[in-house]
């Protein structure tokens, strides 16, 4: 069986026919602990799933976050899978209901949720940019520098001194960006 990723959509195509199927990331982990997790959850209510990128972080050392693990679906299982790795057995259990039934689906189930989007990631560069700002700021320059190469010097700690306080400014937006974002994902999924 050979795949095509393009973007988030995935085709499977059999050796043996022509024939292909969508795949959709559910969702994106960076530990492969979870995602194995939520790849098992899926598996025992029987619904066909796999890990893509999941040995990418082994081949990296020192970039285990370069590459998330994606967990991808059959197009026509996406939603009672975005159902039941939320946690809301009850809707799964209508969407099944409903397809063994061949009934319209329910008018919850007709459009995908939206995924958990927790951009911790704008968390993670933050602290990147404002750990080492922190330290420069910290760090005392001295002040009774004498010789040709003074006035360089000083400077020199006085631009480094500016751009650690804009790092540091542009490390709080990110924050103060990461709850406003995480604020409306709540928000819209009526949390």
């Amino acid at each position: 069986m050979r795949s095509v990723a393009i973007g988030n959509d995935t085709r499977y195509f059999s050796q043996d026919s022509i024939k292909s199927f969508a795949m959709v990331t559910v969702r994106t982990y960076w530990s492969l602990a979870a995602a194995a997790l939520a790849k098992s959850v899926l598996d025992n209510y029987e619904i066909d799933c796999t890990l893509l990128d999941e040995n990418a972080s082994r081949y990296n050392t020192g970039a285990q976050f370069a590459v998330p693990i994606r967990l991808v679906i059959g197009d026509d299982e996406a939603t009672r899978a975005i159902y039941i790795l939320n946690g809301d057995f009850e809707k799964a259990a209508e969407l099944e209901t409903a397809k063994e039934n061949d009934q319209a689906l329910p008018a919850a189930a007709a459009t995908i949720e939206k995924a958990n989007r927790n951009p911790w990631e704008l968390l993670m560069i933050a602290f990147y940019l404002a750990l080492p700002a922190i330290c420069l700021l910290r760090t005392h320059f001295p002040t009774d520098v004498t010789g040709r190469w003074a006035r360089y010097f000083i400077a020199r700690a006085s631009v480094a001194h500016f751009l650690s306080w804009l790092t540091l400014f542009f490390a709080r937006v990110l924050i103060v960006s990461y709850f406003r974002v995480r604020r409306s994902s709540l928000e819209s999924r009526g949390e």
